[in-house]
């Protein structure tokens, strides 16, 4: 039994360790999460957009940008490749104020954007069979992997967890 945590807990520190000195972006009310990966600091960013109070836009509910870090903080918009094949969503509506999102790099994890209780959006998804309330995401690129042929080794989900606990699902592709 002490083995199998001591396992646990080097694996953890370890992922842990693998996104030390990496900056957060600015709070917003309406930061739905962030992505991050280890090829450099530069951070996408996933915002709730209103049409009204209370009301998600209909035709274009998530902005996306990117925060570049390697340059002075600058914000920018995706730019087409990166919208096209990476970091993009592909957007459904379900019904007012819930829609289904999906990476376009990712089809294959649902990702669900409503608003809560407080009307507050959030996005919401399911990784083994937990569902999590999303507040970012980091990517680890295999090694000799870049540009349009970029391999992930593995993705890791942080959120919260119904109760409201912190929460790490790591998915391994």
């Amino acid at each position: 039994m002490n083995y199998f945590l001591f396992i646990y807990l080097f694996l953890f520190s370890f992922i842990a360790k693998a996104q030390e000195g990496y900056p957060t972006p600015p709070k917003s009310e309406n930061r739905l999460f962030y992505i991050q990966h280890n090829e450099n600091k530069n951070t996408f960013v996933y915002d709730a957009i209103f049409a009204a109070k209370g009301v998600l836009d209909d035709d274009n509910p998530v902005d996306i940008y990117r925060i570049l870090y390697d340059e002075d903080g600058q914000k920018k918009p995706l730019n087409p490749l990166q919208k096209k094949l990476a970091y993009g969503l592909d957007i459904k509506k379900i019904e007012k104020n819930v829609y289904q999102l999906t990476l376009v790099s990712y089809p294959s994890q649902k990702l669900t954007l409503k608003l809560d209780e407080n009307k507050k959006p959030i996005v919401q998804t399911t990784l083994n069979n937990k569902l999590i309330t999303l507040n970012r995401v980091f990517l680890k690129q295999k090694k000799g992997t870049s540009g349009i042929s970029v391999k992930l080794d593995y993705m890791l989900f942080y959120g919260k967890d119904k109760h409201g606990k912190s929460v790490l699902e790591k998915v391994v592709l």
